[in-house]
This record gives C-alpha cells, sequence and structure tokens, in this order.
C-alpha cells in the first residue's frame, strides 16, 4: 500500500464535516474521564505496581490526572534482561510480519485517535487541532516505516561477485536492546522513536515522559494487542535520573535514542558510550530562526512567524524563537507582528476557539516568570511578558523587539512563548548570524525573490528548511515529506526522523559470502 499522511483535520474540513470532527472531539473529551484519575502500571513482562508512586497533572487546572509507577532500579534491570532475552525472538519473526504487525497497530491508533487527541488535551495541553495532528504524525511514523522497511527488503541486498564463485549479500541486522527516551512535547515523538528501532527487529525499554504517561501507557497496550511481544517492548514510567544510569550503566543497552535538552543529551551521549561504542541517535533542539527580507511578503511572513512562535505555546524544538528582519521593511514588519499577536489570548485548550494553551507545568511557568522578570533588560517588551493569575499554567505571548544579541533569550533555547526580532541590513549578515549559533535544527525565510531563497537554501547551516510557509515559518514538518534533522548540537546522526535514512541507524551491516 503507498503511504499516505492521516491528516484528520485536513482532510475533514476539505469534505466538508470539520463540524463533525469538532463533535466527536468533544465525545472524546467526555469519554476520556474514563482514563483519568486512575493509578497505572509499569509493564515489564507483565503490569508491575511499585512502591513510589508520582502524580500526572494537567497543564490546564492543575488537576491530577492519573498516578503512575516510580520505576526502582531493580525493575529498569529487570527490563534490560527481559528485552535482550526477547529481541532474538521478535527479530527472527521477519520483517514482513513485523511491518505487519506495527501496520495494524496504526490502524488500532487511528480507530482511537479522537480519544488519544483528548487525552492530549488533559495532558500536555494541545488545543485540539495540535493534538489531533500530533496523534496523525505517530500514525504517519508507524506506517511509514513499517512500508519503508517492506519496500527495502528488510535492507538485505545482494552485492556484487568478486570471484564467479562466490555469492555476496549484505544484511542488516538489530543491535538488541534499544532504551528510548522521549520529550513530553509530542506524542508522534514517542511513538516515532519507539517503532524506528522496533520495527527492524531490535526490543526496546520506552521510559515514557512523566507528563503524557496515559497516551504513552495505552499505545504500548494497544501496541502488545496487535502483536509486539511483551518481551520486545517494556514501558517505563518515573525517574529519568535513575532510568538513565541504569541504561547508561548496563551492557545489555545495545543503542539509546533520545529527544531532550542540549545538556542532557550531551551527558547520555558520553556515559552510554564510557564502556564500549554504541549507537545515540539524539535530537537536541534548537534556536530556530527566520529571515525577513526587504522582498518578503510581509503579511505571509507575519502570520507565519505568529504560527510558528506561538502554536503549542512555543514548547516546539522547532518553534520560531527568532527573527531577522531587513532594516528597509523592519518597522512594518514589527508594527503587523505586535498588532497579530495583541489578539491571542491563552485559554483552556478544549475550547473549540483556543489557539494559544499553557505551558507544560509549573517548572515552565515559574521559568517563564523567573524570565519576564529581566525581559526588559532584554529588548523592547512589545507584547506580553507576563504569567496569567489562574488555575493552570498560563502566561502570555511575549513579543521582544530590538533584542540584545548576546541575551539569554536570544542564546539559550526557552520553550516558551517568546519571540525576538532584531534588524539586520542584509540578508547575508542573517544568514552569518544563524549559523554562529551553537544549534541548527529547523530555520525559514519569506521573500519573493528566488534567487535569495536559492542562496539562503545553499549556505544556511539547519538541518530543516522552509521558505514562505505561512502554515508555520519553521515548524509543521510532514512525516515523508520533510525529513526532521538536526545540525550542529540539534542532533548527533545527521539524519532525519520521517525519512529513508532513518531506520538503517538501528541496524548494523554483516556482509556474508558463500564460496561454491
Amino acid at each position: 500500500m503507498p503511504f499516505e499522511n492521516e491528516k484528520t483535520f485536513v482532510r475533514m474540513q476539505v469534505a466538508g464535516k470539520e463540524e463533525e470532527f469538532h463533535k466527536q472531539y468533544e465525545s472524546a473529551l467526555r469519554e476520556a474521564s474514563n482514563y483519568l484519575r486512575k493509578e497505572y502500571p509499569i509493564i515489564i513482562g507483565s503490569e508491575i505496581y511499585e512502591n513510589e508512586k508520582f502524580k500526572d497533572i494537567s497543564p490546564i487546572d492543575g488537576a491530577e490526572i492519573a498516578t503512575f509507577q516510580v520505576t526502582s532500579k531493580e525493575n529498569v534491570a529487570k527490563a534490560i534482561t527481559m528485552l535482550d532475552q526477547g529481541w532474538r525472538n521478535w527479530y527472527n519473526l521477519g520483517y514482513v510480519e513485523r511491518a505487519r504487525i506495527l501496520l495494524k497497530a496504526a490502524d488500532k491508533i487511528s480507530q482511537e485517535k479522537f480519544k488519544l487527541s483528548a487525552i492530549l488535551t488533559y495532558e500536555n495541553g494541545k488545543n485540539r487541532t495540535e493534538a489531533m495532528a500530533d496523534v496523525d504524525e505517530a500514525i504517519d511514523f508507524i506506517r511509514y516505516y513499517s512500508l519503508n522497511l517492506i519496500e527495502n527488503q528488510g535492507f538485505h541486498k545482494v552485492t556484487g561477485k568478486g570471484y564467479d564463485n562466490e555469492e555476496s549479500f549484505s544484511v542488516m541486522k538489530p543491535y538488541g536492546v534499544f532504551a528510548v527516551i522521549p520529550p513530553f512535547n509530542f506524542y508522534a515523538i514517542t511513538v516515532g522513536m519507539t517503532v524506528g528501532p522496533l520495527v527492524v527487529g531490535n526490543s526496546v525499554l520506552l521510559k515514557s515522559s512523566s507528563d503524557i504517561p496515559v497516551a504513552t501507557y495505552l499505545t504500548v497496550k494497544y501496541f502488545h494487542e496487535s502483536g509486539v511481544p511483551k518481551d520486545a517492548l517494556a514501558f517505563l514510567t518515573g525517574a529519568g535520573s535513575v532510568v538513565g544510569k541504569e541504561i547508561a550503566d548496563n551492557d545489555r543497552v545495545a543503542g539509546v535514542v533520545f529527544t531532550g535538552s542540549r545538556e542532557v543529551g550531551m551527558n547520555l551521549y558520553r556515559s552510554a558510550q564510557s564502556k564500549r561504542p554504541k549507537p545515540v541517535i539524539t535530537e537536541m533542539g534548537g534556536k530556530d530562526a527566520v529571515i525577513v527580507t526587504a522582498k518578503a511578503n510581509i503579511q505571509k511572513a507575519v502570520e507565519g512567524v505568529t504560527r510558528g512562535a506561538f502554536g503549542y505555546a512555543g514548547q516546539k524544538c522547532s518553534a520560531t524563537s527568532l527573527v531577522y528582519v531587513e532594516s528597509t521593511v523592519y518597522d512594518e514588519f514589527c508594527s503587523k507582528l505586535v498588532e497579530r499577536v495583541k489578539g491571542i489570548t491563552p485559554d483552556d485548550p478544549r475550547k473549540k476557539e483556543t489557539f494559544l494553551n499553557p505551558v507544560i507545568n509549573k517548572a515552565a511557568f515559574d521559568k517563564f516568570a523567573t524570565l519576564s522578570q529581566k525581559f526588559k533588560d532584554y529588548g523592547n517588551v512589545a507584547v506580553g511578558g507576563h504569567v496569567i493569575d489562574r488555575a493552570g499554567y498560563y502566561v502570555e505571548p511575549t513579543v521582544i523587539l530590538d533584542a540584545k544579541r548576546e541575551s539569554p533569550v536570544v542564546k539559550e533555547e526557552l520553550f516558551l512563548p517568546v519571540l525576538c526580532v532584531m534588524k539586520v541590513n542584509s540578508l547575508k549578515e542573517a544568514v552569518e548570524e544563524i549559523n554562529s549559533s551553537d544549534y541548527g535544527l529547523t530555520g525559514g525565510i519569506f521573500t519573493e525573490d528566488p534567487a535569495e531563497i536559492k542562496y539562503y537554501f545553499d549556505n544556511v547551516q539547519v538541518g530543516v528548511i522552509y521558505a514562505n510557509r505561512e502554515r508555520g515559518a519553521t515548524t509543521g514538518a510532514m512525516v515523508g515529506s520533510q525529513p526532521f534533522v538536526g545540525w550542529k548540537l540539534s542532533g548527533i546522526s545527521g539524519k532525519g526522523t520521517g525519512s529513508y535514512y532513518y531506520l538503517p541507524q538501528f541496524l548494523r551491516e554483516q556482509s556474508q559470502t558463500i564460496a561454491h
């Protein structure tokens, strides 16, 4: 079957069924209560309850959603031992059967997508269209990787004959146990990071983000129900420090997949390879910049920047964080941007009309509150800059004009709805400023001049780049269309998710020759 993106909201909108989308989502919101305020186990072959627990808290109102286990060091080790014993049987099913099982899981998630979207709204605060797009992308990852594996015949191929009496083959084989450590912000990333190593025959220890454990737990159950052996996929929750240390120290862990901060990612990279080389595949965020040239469609640029900066409250590694505007259009762009952002009010993401949601948790809220005390030192605060006094974790969308180049809001990844705008004299100057950053994840340009687009594409040191993208200047990569890859400190492997090159990272090559 050919790959197609799920795109639920877009398809229903085009079909004239937008109101039906909202009805199904609101019905799912009511149904979601059946999955909240419960206690959930970890899964290591069977369901296990620990002595120590933690609460899953909704950013919407600070209410408790569910109770989860803090996995002990002993149970992390138990999971790794089980997975080390189980991966060979999973691999020996063959690539066609593994892909079939995961395609079945994708169909199950598709059937449950409104329920999962509603649960994500409660857990990580996404509005309905963002939540549905997240679940859609998860489905896309499963289908794309499964079909990619089949298309490439399990990455087995006949090679050339060195001698007439010899047959030679290149066979890609799994490593064994992969530990998967995903972020809170995208359920799709959790699923994609899990399916990549799993579909090619590795076993997976999935350590869920503590902010979306309900959706992750249900997904692991769907995988098991679809035919993934329980000794090929374990589900753990709890302290990242405990799980991470055991992952780094345990020789049975053959590889690690991580998405998160630069500091944690680099520490994990070093510690995981302290005893012997192993694949450590990371995506470590970005400081994503947009260039608006004098030849831009300003209105299109304003819309693309606004959506890129404030979609999901800036809590995307691809979120637009910086804008470099040519001096001749700087005032016009800033005036229209400020007017546009003033019309955005953070609100309950369960509401149909909400665009800007709360930030994920109290730590993010407190980070914004602390930074906000110094915003005026970093530039001209034209919009926002304050926390909102209500239940939940709501903050104002913030635009800082004439931001100071060396300030933390310009240099550091914030993961908050904060946008910095700066003036440049030329496209070349803007590209040089972007290339001076340690990060290189996503970026964008607005210009109606094809020569400027070519210059930008040829010279900018960023993994995912867009030109004139009104739906999101730096965000919204689609599986199968825009591989998502970080350069420099934004990533380690140089290979993108949702692309042909992703799966071979979880395999090692064996050369096989038979002489006759």
